[in-house]
């Protein structure tokens, strides 16, 4: 490739960019970050509750209780292992089902539609939009986090 007086301001914009840009990102992805979700290796890790190793993002959940980071390989675990925590505002994590993305586990909406296998058992997901659940699941209920903690919920 023709090294052009465009490209060369270009890659020496962009190294300059990158320069500048570098420690920032290493300074949000390097941390040790208490206050979001724990990093989890699958394959590796085990559920704080049940033992089993987490292998399936999908269903995975996470939550710091007391300044203590705990890891679920289903919905259902972090219900039952953590339920007085949630209820006292502790900071909890779910997969969205679709993206398999991080999101509070408070603003999330959850179903249980018939017939999904989870690590558990619990057959409940978690989506980000209320919406999205709807529309993946149209014959299963959507509820908030609050509903199934009110509820005593952690699926069989």
């Amino acid at each position: 490739m023709e090294m052009t007086r465009r490209r060369l301001l270009t890659l020496a914009v962009a190294g300059t960019a990158g320069t500048v840009a570098a420690p920032a990102l290493w300074a949000l992805v390097g941390r040790s970050d208490d206050a979001g979700p724990p990093a989890i290796r699958y394959g590796v890790d085990r559920c704080q509750a049940c033992g089993m190793l987490i292998a399936d993002a999908r269903f995975a959940a996470a939550a710091r209780v007391n300044g203590q980071a705990r890891r679920y390989d289903d919905i259902g675990c972090l219900l039952r292992d953590a339920r007085a925590a949630l209820a006292a505002g502790a900071a909890a994590w779910v997969h969205d089902l679709p993206s398999e993305r991080w999101v509070d586990a408070a603003g999330a909406w959850y179903v249980r539609p018939a017939g999904l296998r989870t690590p558990m058992g619990s057959g409940l997901a978690a989506y980000a939009d209320r919406d999205a659940a709807r529309a993946a699941h149209p014959t299963a209920r959507v509820r908030p986090f609050a509903e199934l903690l009110a509820a005593g919920e952690a699926g069989s």
